[in-house]
């Protein structure tokens, strides 16, 4: 017999990686994550390589910036208030511009911007708030660790680390499986958007939940886990999450 552990209160995706994402009310959930999300990303030319958190500077300027999907492709609203479109002409120059070295916006690929082929993230409102009674702000805003799906689950701790290795079903329809934690590094740090930087936001996972992500990985941060599709289908904010 199923069990609910809490309730959809949030849903994001992010259409471009290492950008602002978009807050949605549903989304379809597909094999490969929820539709649309992180499939362009910012390619360095010379490199090959796309716009990661090792490139700690540039991918604070991209975080910056937010993407969107609309009919024709993606929308990209940059920080003084311009805009360029992924199907427009001139749309590599003017990030170019932006970022202040050469840059193409690419297709990534599928599974794109995953931990080990698990496409989706999850995090709690447990969670959330165990981090910011750790934290001298008193704020631990869900934008700074980009999750999927905020679950709200009541209660305080880090719940979701005995969800690892389970499956959960989002609604009546689609089932993930949880694979392991989510590791931070220093993205929840850094300015997004109008949210200030916030140098805590790593120290307070250290402090708080330092665990292997999974079997046989030494202790990292952890806040939230990674989960891979099962079944697919709609899913929507209030739909209960069971295990």
């Amino acid at each position: 017999m199923s069990r609910q552990l809490g309730t959809v209160t949030a849903l994001w995706r992010y259409p471009v990686k290492a950008m602002l994402g978009e807050r949605l009310r549903t989304a379809g959930l597909t094999a490969h994550g929820l539709a649309g999300d992180r499939r362009l990303a910012l390619l360095d030319p010379d490199s090959g390589e796309f716009v990661t958190a090792v490139q700690a500077r540039l991918y604070q300027t991209v975080l910056r910036c937010a993407a969107a999907v609309d009919e024709e492709g993606v929308r990209i609203d940059l920080p003084d208030g311009g805009s360029v479109h992924s199907a427009a002409p001139g749309t590599d120059a003017a990030l170019s511009a932006y970022v202040g070295r050469p840059v193409t916006l690419a297709p990534t690929p599928v599974p794109a911007s995953v931990f080990h082929g698990a496409p989706v993230h999850l995090l709690t409102t447990a969670t959330l708030k165990r981090l910011a009674a750790e934290n001298p702000r008193g704020l631990a805003e869900p934008e700074r660790y980009r999750p999927n799906l905020l679950v709200d689950t009541g209660g305080d701790g880090f719940v979701e680390n005995d969800w690892i290795g389970r499956e959960v079903r989002v609604g009546d329809e689609a089932v993930l499986r949880v694979v392991a934690g989510a590791p931070r590094c220093a993205i929840p740090t850094m300015t997004h958007g109008s949210l200030p930087r916030d140098p805590e936001a790593l120290r307070v996972v250290r402090r708080a939940n330092s665990v292997p992500a999974r079997p046989g990985r030494d202790p990292e941060p952890v806040a939230g886990v990674y989960a891979e599709v099962v079944r697919v289908g709609e899913i929507a904010e209030g739909d209960p999450v069971r295990a």
